[in-house]
């Protein structure tokens, strides 16, 4: 076997004069020797781009994160930066609260803390920002989010003053009061801002049609209109009393990534444990009974499931479709075929409908991954054409490129194979990057942090036939014999008023009800019609136990 190795020879000074080599390709079974561009040492060595990329072998477990800290639903990784070699760590801390999405009235609070946070720590966040540290802290559907970055010399200090302002909202007495980090009129003031935010919200038709597939494939989260409702008669006592019940019980994941030891992370592990049992006793929640990340399965049939509204800003010219479809539940080979599929379609589909047919200014493609649900969807913002029409042109296009995907050439399938592997195995720009990639992995539960690698080496393995097998599947309106398709396709429609053809079949406006009410009517009509769900969704547990090797 053949193995490439790099050749770095260092300083006397540094370790007195060794060579160090570190291997960055290994051979397959049977495969020669592994060569790069600017491996020949001649003029025509040049990257032909149908030559598959070396493969790195697997990081060492040191390389990767590691679970330091699991007590107490308290998780805590780590992770020590080799790469960028800065003085900056990267602390990103997910809290999930019991019962948020229970209803809007409880994400809706949630949503009014994170911002009463914000509020009490924009004094000390000024100060730390002349000394390069930052935070934020940001809600979701199951619990909220802080993040703590900058300098790692007191970024742990700055950590220790986040934390105490979001647990003073623990444990309050029944008096309904705010917590003294709150000063007075803040809550009526930030309370205006995030009703505002909710009125705002979705007024681009681009941005709502994605948010409209959004609340119809995940039930647990609640629409802008919802919250808004929830929250426009909403007092102090009542707020308490729901933040009260949410903070009572809750699951910690945490990830410490930068320049920063084992002991700078067990010290990260300490702080915030002692901010959650401070004064309170800690009750967490067992990982049976955290909150559901449910995705509605899309029905399979031959028509579209059309989900049509009107845009949420009246004088909107504007009309979005995106037509979406499921594919299953997440695994390494339907997740591959995807992204394969969508780095070949992404150039094509905005070459015909942008430049060609100049339907709108805005034409898009690309995978997508919803809670562990693997997707591709197609958008389309245009002023000209009616919704209808652009669905049909989306389909016209998948079926027209059918026929070219059969009659691609090898040389042309391997570029785009090529193309796809070379995205997957980019470094990364920055430790903000690397982090994001890891905090990823770790709050959707894959654990998978070398998931562009295994991607990588199955890409190796897809042939053309195969990918045109997942295509005539999931995508290709009609099949071999001639017959349409059942697929799991869903299109969704925000009609704009525009002139002409484009705003072909917006629903008549109800006076007695705003668009964001009739949407949710709309969501819930599909809820109802559409029970099937994918369920608790668990991935492998393979690289968890890797990640957990002791190695300390």
């Amino acid at each position: 076997m053949i193995i490439i190795l790099y050749v770095l020879i260092l300083s006397p000074m540094t370790d007195k004069g060794k060579i160090k080599f570190r291997v960055i390709a290994v051979p397959r079974q049977g495969e020669g020797a592994v060569l790069r561009y600017g491996d020949a040492d001649h003029d025509d060595d040049v990257d032909d781009g149908v030559a598959f990329p070396p493969i790195p072998p697997p990081a060492p477990v040191s390389r990767l994160p590691r679970l330091i800290h699991d007590k107490h639903c308290l998780k805590v990784w780590h992770l020590q930066d080799r790469k960028f070699k800065r003085p900056v760590a990267d602390l990103r801390i997910r809290v999930e609260c019991e019962g948020v999405g229970d209803s809007a009235l409880n994400q809706a609070c949630l949503e009014l803390f994170c911002r009463l946070c914000a509020d009490a720590l924009v004094e000390t966040c000024y100060l730390a920002s002349t000394s390069e540290l930052g935070s934020s802290i940001s809600a979701s559907d199951t619990g909220f989010s802080i993040r703590v970055y900058g300098f790692d010399c007191k970024l742990l200090t700055l950590a220790k003053v986040v934390l105490d302002v979001v647990t003073s909202f623990r444990g309050r007495h029944s008096d309904g009061s705010l917590p003294a980090t709150v000063k007075d009129g803040r809550f009526d003031a930030c309370l205006e801002t995030l009703l505002r935010s909710y009125r705002n919200s979705g007024m681009k038709s681009s941005a709502f049609v994605t948010s409209l597939r959004l609340l119809c494939l995940r039930p647990s989260i609640r629409s802008p209109t919802s919250k808004l409702k929830a929250l426009e008669s909403i007092d102090v006592s009542t707020f308490s009393s729901v933040m009260k019940k949410m903070l009572n019980r809750m699951s910690i994941e945490a990830l410490y990534h930068g320049n920063a030891l084992h002991k700078d992370a067990e010290e990260a592990a300490r702080i915030i444990n002692d901010s959650i049992t401070r004064n309170y006793k800690h009750e967490g929640i067992p990982k049976r009974n955290l909150p559901t990340k449910l995705v509605v399965n899309a029905p399979q049939a031959v028509d579209y499931c059309d989900i049509v509204t009107s845009s949420q800003d009246p004088k909107d010219p504007n009309t979005a479709v995106e037509v979406y479809f499921q594919i299953g539940k997440d695994n390494l080979l339907d997740r591959c075929l995807v992204d394969l599929i969508a780095h070949i379609l992404d150039e094509p589909f905005y070459a015909e409908l942008r430049t060609k047919q100049q339907l709108g200014y805005s034409v898009s493609c690309g995978a997508r991954w919803t809670y562990g649900v693997i997707g591709i969807s197609f958008k389309v913002v245009t002023s000209v054409k009616s919704s209808m029409e652009v669905r049909e042109r989306i389909d016209n296009f998948l079926e027209q490129y059918r026929l070219e995907l059969m009659t691609m050439s090898n040389e042309t399938y391997m570029e785009h194979l090529v193309g796809l592997a070379k995205n997957k195995l980019e470094m990364f720009d920055s430790l903000e990057d690397e982090c994001d990639n890891h905090w990823s992995e770790i709050i959707e539960g894959r654990y998978d942090f070398e998931c562009h690698r295994e991607e990588v080496n199955c890409l190796r393995s897809i042939t053309k036939e195969r990918l045109i097998e997942a295509y005539n599947s999931w995508l290709a309106p009609v099949c071999d014999k001639g017959l349409r398709n059942k697929r799991r396709g869903m299109a969704f429609h925000v009609i704009g008023s525009g002139d002409g053809d484009v705003s072909n079949g917006r629903p008549l406006k109800d006076s007695l009800k705003p668009v964001g009410e009739q949407v949710d009517d709309l969501v819930a009509h599909f809820h109802a019609d559409t029970k099937d769900t994918w369920g608790r969704i668990a991935f492998g547990a393979s690289s968890l136990q890797r990640a957990n090797t002791d190695l300390y």
